[in-house]
């Protein structure tokens, strides 16, 4: 009994761990890779090897997801935007006009 007390009951292993790295996915992945809508990009090298079909394809970032961790892209040539990881998509330099 006197070693559980010792250990302590107000908080877990895990949460100690996340409280003392600052981890959170949530923020992470906002901070991480930050996107702007309206930029072009192309697919990333994870993008286009979980995503062979899409490894040569470009388009338009158009929004964010409900989840955190994805994004809404249009494709060039496509109707209609789809969901994409942001670990997927790298945007693309702009060129000065």
């Amino acid at each position: 009994m006197s070693e559980q007390i010792a250990r302590g009951f107000s908080t877990s292993k895990k949460e100690q761990r996340r409280d003392e790295s600052g981890y959170s996915s949530r923020s992470r992945d906002r901070s991480a890779n930050p996107v702007t809508i309206g930029a072009r990009f192309r697919m990333s090298v994870l993008g286009a090897a979980r995503s062979p079909r899409l490894a040569t394809k470009e388009g338009t970032i158009v929004g964010c997801s409900r989840l955190n961790s994805s994004i809404r892209v249009l494709f060039d040539g496509s109707k209609s935007p789809i969901s994409l990881h942001r670990g997927y998509v790298e945007e693309l330099a702009s060129d000065p006009e």
